[in-house]
């Protein structure tokens, strides 16, 4: 016969488990809802996260090499310092989101949304970024170098600061973007249209490809850098 503690202690540990909601979110090839989850500073390395939702994520500083988020949605995520080197974030949504100082290097993020978005002194060396939106997203003092960026939505983007060494941004869209001291050498800016963008200050032009860009006459260029009028 079980006594009346023993039932009072079951009772307790039953209600004291974790829901399932809670626990599969731990699970390495966890895919669903994991919103505002508080994942600051856990390892995540090697993770599917393919078409999961961790929107308004907690992140920071977590440790996320080569996760596998193809058309995950972290809009509005706290990742500041994050390590997500080699990751693969193709069409997934990061606008909103706070990205300062992550380790973003080799990154796939194709078509990904990172519009509105901190990046701060992240480094996205060598990341694959094609057709990517940052319209109004804060690359100040980015590092990225090696990027391809053709066709990217840069609007409004502010790259100040940012190194750009070898770094390919043929047919994007740097319409009010700025890029006041950043470093462009060896970079290809083909076929851009630099709409009212400032340009102000920008190092190593002598050294970058920007045949076919244009400018207009609210375009700030650097002392001795001409471009055709866009119209």
């Amino acid at each position: 016969m079980v006594s009346a503690a023993a039932i009072f202690a079951l009772g307790s540990a039953a209600q004291e488990k974790p829901q399932p909601s809670q626990t599969v979110s731990w699970a390495p090839g966890y895919v669903g809802s994991c919103g505002g989850c508080n994942l600051a500073g856990k390892n995540l390395t090697g993770w599917t996260l393919t078409g999961a939702n961790y929107e308004l994520a907690n992140l920071e500083f977590a440790f996320m090499r080569g996760v596998q988020a193809a058309n995950t949605n972290f809009e509005g995520i706290q990742a500041n310092g994050a390590d997500m080197r080699g990751a693969i974030l193709t069409t997934a949504k990061l606008s909103g989101s706070m990205l300062s100082n992550a380790r973003l290097q080799a990154i796939q993020a194709s078509g990904a949304e990172f519009k509105q978005s901190v990046l701060v002194g992240a480094n996205l060396q060598g990341a694959m970024l094609v057709g990517a939106n940052f319209a109004g997203a804060n690359l100040q003092s980015t590092i990225l170098e090696g990027v391809d960026m053709s066709g990217a939505n840069l609007t409004g983007a502010d790259l100040s600061g940012a190194t750009l060494l070898a770094s390919i941004f043929n047919g994007a869209n740097l319409s009010r973007t700025r890029l006041d001291g950043a470093d462009a050498t060896g970079a290809s800016f083909a076929d851009v249209r630099f709409i009212d963008a400032d340009l102000t200050g920008l190092e190593g032009w002598k050294a970058a490809d920007f045949e076919g860009a244009c400018a207009t006459p609210l375009t700030l260029l650097p002392a001795g850098m001409k471009l055709p009028d866009c119209n």
